[in-house]
């Protein structure tokens, strides 16, 4: 049996029925049964439920957001995942080099490779992409209380002029694999397993799936009339080319702040420390085109 945990609101609204086209593909293999999400925290409920009844795969219909909420059932019950790509920006299905088309991405992926993935933990649960704080976060913070009183872009663009009056960089201090504490006065600070986020920045583009390691990117403080560029800059990796970010790996990572904003995966959530950890080789998948690689 294969469980379908799926965003009915997904893709502009067209969830439900794009999960009845995924239902019927599913069901020339077998069992299915579907799992409908009711907000924030409902695909990790969804999903541990599709564990606890025995579901053999699960596909995740729905955004990076609910991709994320859905991994740690997933990894701890150690079935596969599949992706059917139908958010806004879609940026580990990017990483999968998955086709656009969600329809397509699913049979690519039922007719792939299966490969083991690296996921990362964050305080002990699972993520599947890209968390870290700092400018950018708290443009998409305020971008998120402002968008009941303006629309999607006015909102940002709203924002970014509120964030840029009273910015100050993030005071924070970074250990590597259990080094010591460094402190560091951050604009941004990533941990990436994948290389994308925010729908199409490269935040991370040396980011590898199938390595055991974290890219870290760290982004000093810079001036203040500099940041309107610097989120452009990722769509090239510019910022790493030129010098602006700092790139280093390692296995585990404890950013400590205090009252951040963690941006994981798209979902934000509010912290004074934050543990990550590399779990090689825990997500399973079926890529088009991928090569075996054992767990």
């Amino acid at each position: 049996m294969v469980g379908l945990v799926y965003n009915p609101v997904s893709g502009g609204g067209k969830g439900e029925e794009l999960a009845k086209q995924v239902k019927a593909i599913l069901e020339t293999r077998g069992t299915v049964q579907m799992y409908a999400t009711a907000g924030v925290g409902d695909p990790a409920v969804k999903a541990e439920q599709a564990v606890r009844d025995g579901c053999e795969a699960l596909v995740c219909l729905g955004g990076d957001g609910t991709l994320s909420e859905v991994v740690d059932a997933v990894v701890r019950g150690g079935i596969p995942l599949y992706i059917v790509p139908s958010g806004t920006g879609n940026d580990f299905a990017r990483v999968l080099k998955l086709p656009k088309d969600p329809i397509e991405a699913l049979n690519a992926q039922l007719d792939g490779t299966p490969v083991y993935a690296d996921c990362g933990r964050i305080n002990g649960r699972c993520f599947i992409n890209i968390a870290g704080s700092g400018f950018d976060v708290k443009v998409l913070e305020k971008t998120e209380k402002l968008k009941a009183i303006y629309p999607g872009e006015k909102a940002y663009r709203k924002a970014l002029i509120s964030i840029l009056r009273h910015y100050r960089p993030v005071e924070a201090e970074v250990s590597l694999d259990g080094g010591p504490f460094e402190r560091h006065s951050l604009t941004i600070v990533e941990i990436a397993n994948g290389q994308y986020f925010g729908g199409g920045m490269r935040v991370a583009p040396e980011a590898k799936l199938f390595d055991g390691l974290f890219d870290v990117i760290l982004i000093p403080k810079l001036p203040k009339f500099s940041l309107p560029f610097l989120l452009p800059l990722f769509f090239f990796a510019l910022h790493v080319r030129l010098g602006i970010a700092k790139r280093v790996q390692a296995r585990q990572v404890v950013v400590r702040s205090r009252g951040m904003t963690v941006n994981i995966d798209g979902r934000l959530e509010k912290m004074d420390e934050a543990g990550f950890e590399i779990v090689p080789g825990a997500l399973r998948l079926k890529l088009p085109g991928g090569t075996v690689t054992k767990k």
